[in-house]
């Protein structure tokens, strides 16, 4: 049991990183698009710079969890290579609970702003996109990482330090 619900986080997360790197390729496509018509055409595309947001906005969301998962996010190393192992662990645990603290608030602040967003059917300004499934993107990544966090326990995930040295060299 322990072992499927594993496997249904690892792959939630790897499907959003997807979404997420998808919605990335179609901002840059957009922003590719708008510039050339802005240049060569004289007017962008008018609803470029709300999509764009909005696109950058899950790419942003979106990956988090899958980052968060293989242990890529960013980490201040180095105080924990300066104090002792003891020490190490214990920063760690502190770090986790920091992030477990701030996905739950982030998530129900969230939530509470979707959903008022979509209590009054919240739209941009030019595009006219509804704009609380959008917002819904940030509550679920939260959650996902909460999931993330479970998985792994007390411990932050740590990257591959294989991966590490290819990027590196």
């Amino acid at each position: 049991m322990l072992r499927k619900f594993n496997l249904l986080i690892a792959r939630t997360a790897y499907g959003a990183f997807l979404l997420g790197v998808f919605g990335g390729v179609v901002m840059t496509g957009l922003i590719f698009v708008s510039t050339l018509m802005r240049y060569l055409g004289g007017s962008p595309l008018r609803f470029s710079d709300e999509l764009a947001g909005l696109l950058f906005l899950s790419l942003t969301f979106l990956c988090l969890p899958y980052v968060l998962d293989k242990g890529r996010h960013m980490r201040i190393e180095i105080l924990l290579n300066l104090v002792p192992a003891p020490m190490a662990r214990i920063m760690d645990v502190i770090g986790t609970i920091t992030l477990v603290t701030f996905c739950v608030v982030f998530a129900y602040e969230a939530w509470d702003f979707m959903d008022f967003s979509r209590s009054i059917s919240s739209r941009a300004d030019i595009s006219g996109i509804l704009l609380w499934p959008w917002m819904a993107i940030m509550p679920f990544s939260m959650l996902l990482c909460l999931l993330v966090q479970l998985r792994h326990g007390t411990r932050q995930p740590l990257a591959d330090r294989a991966s590490e040295e290819e990027v590196s060299s």
